[in-house]
C-alpha cells in the first residue's frame, strides 16, 4: 500500500511539473490540437463575455446620461476590440451629448468605416459640424448622406433649417422640397416650408402647406402658424379660428393666446385682447411681447400705471426692444415724466426705430 501510494504522488506531481512547451507523449497530435483549441475557444468565450458585459455597462451609463462614464467603457471595448463598429458609434454619440464634437466625428467617422450600412453615423457627424458652427462642413455632409442614402428626408430638412437660420428663403425652399418628395407627409418640412413662403409674403402658398402639414400632423405650433399666415392674408375669421384650434390642442400655448389676442385688439374688440394677453401672461410672466400688447390695451383704457408697469418689465427683458422703448416713452409722457419719455424715444431712435426720433424732436428739443 505505500508503494502504491508514492507512485500515484510521483505520477501527480509530474503531471504539475509540466511546463506549457511540453507535451504529454501518451496523447496523439490530433488530440493535443483539438485539446489547444478547446483552450483557445474557452479563452475567447471569456473575451467576448468581458467584452459584452463591458459594453452593457456603457449602455446603461448611456442611457443614464453619464456620458463620460460612457465613453470610458465604450472605449474599454474599442480598446479591446477595435473592430466593433457600434463601441465607435455609441462612444461618438456621448462625446456629441458633452459637445465635444471634434472626438464624435473622429469615433463616427471609425464607426462608418467598420460599416458602411451605418449611415446614421455620418448624420450625427452633420449635426457635430452644425453644433461646430461649421455650416459649410455640415451642409456637405448633409449633401454626402443624400448621395449615399437619397431615401433619408431628414437630411434634406437640416438642410432647409440651415438655410431658412441664414434667411437664404428660396435655397431653404429647395431643400425643403426635396425633403417632401422623398416623404410626402413631412409635416415639419411642409411646416418650415410654408414659413419660408410666408417670409416671402407668398401667402397662398404658405396657406396651402400649413394646411397639408395639419392634415398629417395637426399640432399646435402648426396651427398657430396657419392662424398667422390667414391674418397676415388678411383673412382674420380663419386666423382666429386656428389660433383657437391650436389653443384647444394645447392649453397652456402661450403665443397663440397672444396672437389670438392681437387679431381681437386689431378689431378693436379690447376685452377679448386682454384677456387673452392675460391668460399668455400667466403661463409665461416673461412674454415680453405680450406685456407690450397688454401695455398698448391698458394705454387706450388709459390705465397708464399699469401700461407703464408692463412696459418697464418688457424693457428689463429685452432691453433692445425699440418698440417697447418708444411706448414706454410715450406712457411716461402721459405719467407727466417728460425727461424719461425723451430718454427713451432717443434710445428707440438708436436702436432704428425712426419713430423715436419724430417723438424726440416734436417733444424734447
Amino acid at each position: 500500500m505505500r508503494h502504491f501510494f508514492t507512485t500515484v504522488c510521483l505520477f501527480l506531481m509530474t503531471i504539475g511539473a509540466y511546463s506549457q512547451d511540453q507535451v504529454d507523449s501518451t496523447l496523439t497530435l490530433e488530440e493535443i490540437q483539438f485539446r489547444d483549441s478547446i483552450a483557445a475557444l474557452n479563452v475567447s468565450s471569456i473575451e467576448r463575455q468581458k467584452l459584452q458585459e463591458t459594453y452593457n455597462e456603457a449602455t446603461v451609463a448611456f442611457n443614464a446620461n453619464n456620458y463620460a462614464q460612457a465613453i470610458s467603457l465604450f472605449t474599454e471595448v474599442t480598446d479591446l476590440d477595435s473592430t466593433n463598429g457600434d463601441a465607435f458609434f455609441n462612444k461618438g454619440l456621448a462625446h456629441k451629448e458633452l459637445t465635444q464634437y471634434d472626438l464624435a466625428i473622429e469615433s463616427l467617422t471609425q464607426a462608418y468605416q467598420l460599416d458602411s450600412t451605418n449611415t446614421d453615423a455620418i448624420f450625427h457627424q452633420a449635426k457635430c459640424y452644425f453644433g461646430k458652427e461649421d455650416m459649410k462642413n455640415t451642409l456637405m455632409t448633409y449633401d454626402q448622406l443624400l448621395r449615399i442614402d437619397p431615401t433619408r428626408a431628414e437630411a434634406a430638412y437640416e438642410k432647409g433649417v440651415i438655410h431658412y437660420l441664414n434667411q437664404d428663403y428660396q435655397q431653404a425652399i429647395d431643400a425643403y422640397t426635396q425633403a417632401i418628395a422623398i416623404d410626402p407627409n413631412y409635416s415639419y418640412a411642409l411646416n418650415d416650408r410654408a414659413s419660408c413662403y410666408r417670409a416671402l409674403e407668398d401667402y397662398d402658398r404658405a396657406i396651402e402647406d400649413y394646411l397639408k402639414a395639419t392634415a398629417s400632423d395637426p399640432q399646435s405650433f402648426i396651427l398657430n402658424n396657419l392662424g398667422s399666415a390667414y391674418r397676415k392674408s388678411g383673412n382674420t375669421e380663419k386666423a382666429l379660428e386656428y389660433y383657437s384650434k391650436a389653443i384647444s390642442k394645447d392649453a397652456n400655448y402661450e403665443m397663440a393666446y397672444n396672437n389670438r389676442g392681437t387679431v381681437y385688439f386689431e378689431q378693436k374688440q379690447y376685452d377679448s385682447a386682454l384677456k387673452d394677453f392675460k391668460k399668455a401672461l400667466d403661463i409665461n410672466p416673461d412674454y415680453a411681447m405680450a406685456l407690450c400688447n397688454r401695455a398698448a390695451v391698458y394705454h387706450l383704457q388709459e390705465n397708464y400705471t399699469g401700461a407703464l408697469a408692463d412696459l418697464e418689465r418688457a424693457v428689463k427683458l429685452q432691453p433692445n426692444n425699440a418698440t417697447a422703448l418708444l411706448n414706454r416713452g410715450i406712457t411716461r409722457e402721459m405719467l407727466r415724466n417728460v425727461d424719461g419719455a425723451c430718454d427713451d424715444w432717443q434710445k428707440a431712435h438708436q436702436l432704428g426705430l425712426e419713430k423715436g426720433n419724430e417723438y424726440y424732436i416734436n417733444n424734447c428739443e
